[in-house]
């Protein structure tokens, strides 16, 4: 009997470790939930094999414990492969910009005044909110504070992804990255510290809709071309850095992330720190973050929304 059950958990282990490999060979898009989730994925294969150990020892047990091992491993040099960390002097240094990114749920209306009012105590620069329908009931009041608006009547007609900003907000431009939804890019350019900055809010589709993810960030990198300046990509990309199209995006575009992005869905697990990345905020060198953090309330969401403090490196 015993025999029999560690057959069975170890050929459902070699199946499921197969289909986490299955990353580095293909980019097939029903993998793509699987991309996101693969360390928690590989961590739950290794706390099966230990038990099938525990169960009745057997070599093929131990040969795939170790290769679990090594892939879970790998994932987490790959999430932290565009890492960038702060120098304890830059750590202390007064931000030079504070970005909040928050997709508050397009249905949100009973949290809306209180996600305005978060937004206003949050001492942000800019505000990138995706799906900021609701937010239209509470223009007046934050327009007080953030003068410079993208969006909902400001460059676009659309209501749904909108860029609050207490900075000149320059060269404004909205695009669309596929059919599947409209105006769900928005680019503009801010001066920090005498440095203009490019700041782009994206809004991507799910990675599950057939190719579209893949499609959406090609568009992204064709539409913000080759401009090696400073920069900072933000919003809900629907999809973990580790992803192979997310990886080459900030391969191909030199973006950096934080040591540890924050995990923002699902807001159940996130707080936990078993949830998944799928909301970022990326810049380019010589910004730099201090601090990505997790906001401490999802307000009724189903992502919990993310704050950086960004420094400016001298050279």
């Amino acid at each position: 009997m015993r025999k029999t059950v560690v057959i069975v958990l170890n050929t459902l282990a070699a199946q499921i470790i197969a289909v986490c490999a299955l990353r580095y060979v293909t980019e097939f898009f029903i993998l793509s939930f699987v991309n996101s989730l693969v360390t928690h994925i590989l961590l739950a294969v290794c706390a099966m094999l230990v038990v099938t150990l525990l169960i009745r020892r057997q070599m093929a047990s131990v040969v795939l414990l170790a290769l679990a091992m090594g892939l879970t491993g790998h994932s987490i040099m790959v999430k932290r492969a565009h890492a960038i960390s702060p120098t304890i002097e830059e750590v202390a240094m007064k931000p030079a910009l504070r970005v909040l990114s928050f997709n508050m749920l397009y249905e949100n209306l009973e949290n809306s005044a209180a996600i305005s009012q978060m937004i206003l105590a949050s001492g942000a620069d800019i505000a990138i909110i995706p799906e900021g329908a609701p937010l239209l009931f509470h223009l007046p009041e934050l327009s007080a504070a953030y003068p410079y608006r993208f969006g909902c009547g400001a460059g676009t007609a659309t209501c749904d992804l909108m860029v609050f900003s207490k900075l000149p907000l320059e060269n404004m431009t909205s695009g669309t990255l596929s059919d599947l939804r409209k105006d769900r890019l928005m680019r503009a350019v801010v001066e920090v510290q005498g440095v203009r900055v490019r700041v782009v809010a994206a809004h991507l589709s799910k990675p599950y809709f057939d190719r579209y993810h893949q499609d959406e960030l090609y568009t992204l990198k064709a539409i913000l071309g080759n401009d090696p300046g400073p920069i900072i990509i933000a919003g809900d990309f629907n999809s973990g850095s580790i992803a192979p199209d997310m990886q080459r995006l900030l391969r191909q575009m030199n973006l950096k992330t934080a040591p540890a992005e924050p995990g923002t869905w699902p807001v159940a697990l996130a707080p936990y720190g078993l949830g998944i990345a799928i909301d970022h905020i990326y810049a380019r060198p010589p910004l730099i973050a201090q601090r990505v953090t997790r906001l401490p309330d999802n307000y009724g969401s189903n992502h919990y929304g993310l704050m950086a403090d960004f420094i400016l490196r001298k050279p």
